[in-house]
C-alpha cells in the first residue's frame, strides 16, 4: 500500500557509446592534486566476499568492511558525516558508515514484501533519504521515504510513477526528484528474469515532493528501452542511460538528455558502436560545469564523452568492464571498473585523458561517489 505521511507533504540530441585508455596494473598510483577528499564503492573481493569500501583522494583504502548483500548505489551525508551504500535488486539491505572511524555502524532491513533496486539520494538538508524500491505484492514502483533525524527510518512511501525505478536524483532546488523507472518487472523468485517484455512501459518522472505526486512523466519511443541510469546538471538538465532489452542489432538510442517541459533528446548511436556497447549503458555522469557528459559502458569496454550543449560526441576512452562515473570538479571525473582500476579523467572540455589512480584485486561495482 502506498502511504502518504503528513510530515512528508516535501533523455535536436545526445547518446551513449565509447571508449578510452585506462591501463593501470599492480598496486601502481600516480600522485595527484584532486579537488576531491574520498570515493565510496561497492566492491567484491576473488572469492566473490562483498565489501562497501572507502577510499581516500589517492585512491587507498581507508576502510573496507565486509557486507552480506551485494552493494550497487550509495551516498553521502555530510551533515552527520554518514555514507549509505544500498543493496543490488533483490538486496534488502542498506549499510550505514560512520566516515570518521569507517565503521559499518547500522543495518537497516527493509520489510519482507519490500527490497532496494539499489539508488537513493539525500535532501539538501540531509534529514530526509530517497530511495527506490519494488513493492513484491503488485510489483508497482516506490520511493522510500526515510527520516535520517536520529535513529534513520522509514516514515513514508511514494508511488515512482513505473515498474522497476532504479536510479534518481534530487532536481535544483530541492523540491523534486527525477526518476530513471526502467519498466521492468521482476520478483526475487524468478531471480534477475524479466516478468513483463511484452508489457515494459519505462518512462522518466519527475516527482514533486511536497504532494508526493508525479508532475511530468517521458516515454522512450521503444517499450524495452529500460531507462536505468541519470545525473542532472546544474542548470535542470538531465542525462540518461539505457538499457535496452530487445535484440542486439536493433538501433535503438541508449543516451537521452531532457529539461522539464520539453520533449526527450536523442543521439543515434554510430553502427559499430552501438554493436560493441550491446545495448547496455551503466553510470551516467555530468561534469560540475554542465559542459560535459560521460557515460560508462561496461559490455563495450568504453566510456564516451558528449558535449551537452550539441549533444555532440566528443571522444571515446577504453575501460576494461567500466563502472563507477561520478564527477570531481569542472571536466573532471573519477571513474573505475571491474578489474580494479580507479582513475581520474581530466583535460580540456574536448579531450580527456586518463590517469590511473590505483589498482587492487577487488571487482568495483557499477557505481562509485566521490566527496
Amino acid at each position: 500500500m502506498i502511504v502518504q505521511r503528513r510530515d512528508f507533504c516535501k533523455w535536436s540530441l545526445l547518446a551513449v557509446a565509447a571508449a578510452g585508455g585506462v591501463v593501470c596494473t599492480g598496486e601502481e598510483k600516480v600522485a595527484l592534486n584532486s579537488a576531491f577528499q574520498g570515493i565510496f564503492s561497492g566492491c567484491d573481493d576473488q572469492h566473490g566476499q562483498h565489501y562497501i569500501a572507502y577510499l581516500n583522494s589517492s585512491g587507498e583504502f581507508v576502510s573496507r568492511v565486509p557486507v552480506p548483500q551485494r552493494v550497487h548505489g550509495s551516498v553521502y551525508v555530510p551533515q552527520q558525516q554518514l555514507a549509505l551504500f544500498f543493496a543490488r535488486r533483490p538486496g534488502t539491505h542498506l549499510y550505514i558508515m560512520d566516515t570518521a572511524s569507517g565503521r559499518l555502524v547500522q543495518t537497516l532491513e527493509n520489510t519482507k514484501d519490500r527490497h532496494f533496486y539499489g539508488h537513493g539520494v539525500i535532501s539538501d538538508d540531509g534529514e530526509w533519504l530517497y530511495t527506490t524500491e519494488n513493492n513484491l505484492s503488485d510489483l508497482s514502483g516506490l520511493i522510500g521515504v526515510y527520516s535520517l533525524q536520529g535513529t534513520p527510518k522509514k516514515v513514508a512511501e511514494l508511488s515512482s510513477g513505473g515498474i522497476g525505478p532504479h536510479q534518481l536524483a534530487l532536481m535544483p532546488g530541492g523540491d523534486s526528484l527525477v526518476i530513471a523507472n526502467g519498466g521492468m518487472a521482476t520478483h526475487p523468485s524468478s531471480g534477475r528474469e524479466v516478468l513483463n517484455l511484452e508489457s515494459m512501459a519505462p518512462n522518466l518522472a519527475y516527482l514533486d515532493l511536497a504532494s508526493g505526486r508525479v508532475k511530468e512523466l517521458h516515454e522512450p519511443p521503444h517499450h524495452r528501452m529500460s531507462i536505468r541510469h541519470l545525473d542532472v546538471a546544474a542548470d535542470g538538465s538531465v542525462v540518461f542511460g539505457v538499457q535496452h532489452q530487445g535484440e542486439l542489432t536493433e538501433a535503438v538510442p541508449l543516451v537521452g538528455r531532457h529539461r522539464r517541459g520539453e520533449s526527450i533528446k536523442w543521439l543515434a548511436l554510430p553502427e559499430a558502436i552501438q554493436l560493441k556497447v550491446r545495448q547496455y549503458t551503466a553510470s551516467v555522469a555530468v561534469d560540475a560545469g554542465g559542459q560535459t557528459a560521460l557515460v560508462s559502458c561496461p559490455r563495450g569496454n568504453l566510456i564516451g564523452c558528449w558535449d551537452m550543449a550539441s549533444g555532440r560526441f566528443l571522444q571515446q576512452l577504453e575501460s576494461q568492464d567500466a563502472a563507477g562515473l561520478y564527477r570531481a570538479g569542472t571536466n573532471a571525473w573519477v571513474s573505475s571498473n571491474g578489474v580494479g582500476q580507479v582513475s581520474v579523467l581530466s583535460g580540456d572540455h574536448s579531450s580527456l585523458s586518463s590517469r590511473p589512480l590505483s589498482s587492487s584485486g577487488y571487482r568495483w561495482d557499477n557505481h562509485l561517489t566521490v566527496i
